[in-house]
């Protein structure tokens, strides 16, 4: 399960704990009711140091990926408005071990319509572009000429999406 996937839950839980524990203080002064805080209580911490760990980890990354490395661009795409967020896609052929590997990342955010657009322009399909990664898995990019963060979080997904538009 991936980070984002792991916080969302956490967030979700985190939430109904909160709600369980206004609705635990209708039966608080019965025995139930204080083991409901309690519990309540508990959960509601705990997911709490859980998004804090998660936070921590995903900032250790992003700090981690500072080896540059040789990417060409094989195939973008955005979709989303500027009101709802937009969304990019990208798929890179990334030199691994002596292959081309292909790789697909994704973004919702930290970086606005007419930085995108300028990049976008001078960054067509099949040119080179430097990225920054660990160096072992590959699972977040950094985009070093415009600093944006990308996971690959949906990659088999935004690979289907890839294949589906060359056979158009």
């Amino acid at each position: 399960m991936s980070n984002n996937s792991k916080a969302n839950l956490a967030i979700f839980i985190a939430i109904l704990s909160f709600m369980s524990i206004n609705f635990s203080f209708i039966a608080v002064p019965s025995l139930i009711g204080i083991i409901w805080l309690t519990t309540s209580i508990i959960v509601l911490v705990v997911m709490i140091i859980l998004l804090i760990l998660l936070n921590k980890q995903a900032k250790n990354d992003i700090e981690a990926a500072s080896i540059p490395l040789e990417a060409t661009i094989t195939w973008w795409e955005t979709s989303g408005s500027a009101e709802r967020g937009i969304m990019f896609y990208l798929v890179l052929s990334i030199p691994r071990k002596g292959k081309q590997i292909e790789r697909a990342y994704s973004t919702s955010g930290g970086i606005g319509i007419v930085e995108l657009t300028q990049f976008l322009n001078q960054h067509p399909f099949g040119s080179k572009l430097t990225i920054l990664t660990n160096g072992k898995d590959l699972k977040v990019i950094v985009l070093e000429e415009i600093q944006l963060v990308m996971s690959n979080h949906g990659e088999k997904l935004i690979l289907e999406r890839f294949h589906k538009s060359k056979k158009r």
